[in-house]
């Protein structure tokens, strides 16, 4: 077994050695929890999706994170759907989008794939 030496520390005497784990803390979601984080996660991924055609619908000089700022205002203002997810997270979804943009146009990223993300199976 590989051992990092983040997860060793020499003990006080020469020879022990004291693990340290990590806490992974787990939701326990009620139903209704459940339900909203699902329709977030839903809202999130058909985010993601209609950012990426609407960047390719538009021409180059056009595509600004500016315009797409304002394009996910406004659908959170006029689609139920999308008002469900909350704006930090539609933000969060933005920045993500753009990010893998970046990474592509400076070569650190795979080859492109215009299919959408899908939802889990």
């Amino acid at each position: 077994m590989l051992r990092s030496p983040a997860m060793e520390q020499q003990g006080p005497e020469e020879g022990l050695v004291k693990r340290q784990f990590g806490h992974r803390a787990r939701l326990a979601l009620d139903p209704a929890q459940a339900a909203v984080l699902d329709a977030q996660a839903h809202a999130a991924r058909t985010t993601w999706n209609l950012l990426h055609d609407w960047w390719l619908m538009l021409p180059k000089v056009k595509r600004t994170l500016a315009a797409a700022d304002a394009v996910i205002r406004q659908g959170r203002a006029e689609l139920d759907w999308l008002g469900v997810l909350p704006a930090q997270a539609a933000q969060a979804v933005l920045k993500t989008y753009f990010q893998a943009w970046r990474n592509c146009w400076e070569g650190r990223a795979g080859r492109r794939s215009s299919r959408p993300v899908s939802a889990p199976g």
